[in-house]
């Protein structure tokens, strides 16, 4: 009898260490499967082993799976994670998002003679006068003139004012207002040869000075800019169509011409997302001839157009596409 009980404290204690050591958990080629016999007292007797690849197969079909998605489409979380230290391991690829100023915008503001502290408060009180004016004016609908345009620009250019505007798009809202009136001023004097301008001062130097005044960025004004010049090409180009169908060349021309002078003032980036969005626009318009015919009107009466214009009218796909049309 004493010898049954030693036997079978040896037996369990060998049964435990095996299991201390991890045979059970799945290490080797699988598991001991113990059972107890009611014939020996209760005792755990050995009656088979299991493979691991079986036990994990019994355990996945008795619970969820939270390795697997809810969504079947989508890679499980062990793939997930995978794909997540294979992309930690890549070398990571900087991209630029330094935007430059266009070639055509003043470096800096001309320097100007700044008066005493007394008038310079003067000039900041009446500035913030006239753009709250401006502005309430708006809110009733009414538009803003060029006349408040050009003397808020003089008050600041005198006294180098600034003025705050509440709302970002307030203040985009009256520089565009402003850049229409430069872009009307300069159209308007197409037929001249010289550039135009605003109230004795260059129309880029003008821009580039109220936006300044009103705290807005150089490369959000010149954005701007360029956004309205396009607008302007575009609607240009399908203006001097429409009067060259009726046979009226004389104003067709002019509307190229307008092209021509402010493409020369401010002058569009090279292959621009503004002139290729300008050259989608006309291209469900105007066929491929007819904007031909186009380049050939602005060559002829305008002399050699720019490349802004030619990639305006779409026929900058091919390197020598210009010769073929003069030609």
């Amino acid at each position: 009898m004493l010898w049954g009980f030693v036997i079978i404290f040896v037996f369990r204690f060998i049964v435990s260490t095996l299991r201390f050591w991890g045979f059970s958990r799945g290490y080797g080629n699988g598991v001991f499967v113990s059972k107890r016999d009611r014939s020996l007292g209760g005792r755990e007797v050995v009656v088979g082993k299991m493979r691991f690849k079986e036990r994990q197969g019994k355990k996945k079909k008795k619970g969820f799976d939270f390795n697997v998605p809810i969504n079947p489409l989508s890679p499980s979380i062990d793939m997930e994670r995978t794909k997540t230290n294979d992309a930690a391991l890549q070398p990571m690829k900087w991209v630029s998002t330094v935007e430059e100023l266009p070639q055509w915008w003043p470096d800096s503001a001309p320097s100007t003679l700044r008066p005493s502290t007394k008038n310079n408060q003067e000039f900041q009180k009446e500035a913030d006068r006239l753009i709250r004016a401006i502005m309430d004016n708006r809110m009733c609908g009414k538009d803003m003139t060029g006349d408040d345009i050009i003397q808020f620009r003089r008050i600041c250019k005198v006294s180098d004012a600034r003025v705050h505007i509440d709302t970002a798009n307030a203040r985009d809202s009256l520089y565009r207002a402003s850049v229409d009136f430069v872009l009307n001023s300069c159209s308007s004097s197409a037929s001249s040869s010289t550039i135009p301008q605003i109230d004795d001062e260059d129309p880029r130097q003008f821009l580039s000075g109220l936006a300044n005044s009103i705290e807005l960025q150089n490369i959000r004004a010149a954005r701007i800019v360029s956004a309205a010049v396009a607008a302007r090409t575009r609607s240009w180009f399908l203006q001097a169509w429409a009067l060259e169908m009726q046979g009226n060349r004389a104003e067709a021309l002019m509307e190229l011409t307008k092209i021509s002078l402010i493409h020369q003032i401010f002058p569009p980036t090279e292959s621009s997302p503004e002139m290729e969005m300008v050259a989608h626009g006309l291209e469900k318009h105007l066929r491929l001839e007819q904007r031909k015919h186009l380049f050939n009107l602005l060559a002829e009466f305008c002399g050699s157009p720019s490349k802004s214009a030619t990639e305006a009218l779409g026929l900058i796909t091919k390197p020598s596409v210009v010769e073929d049309i003069i030609n």
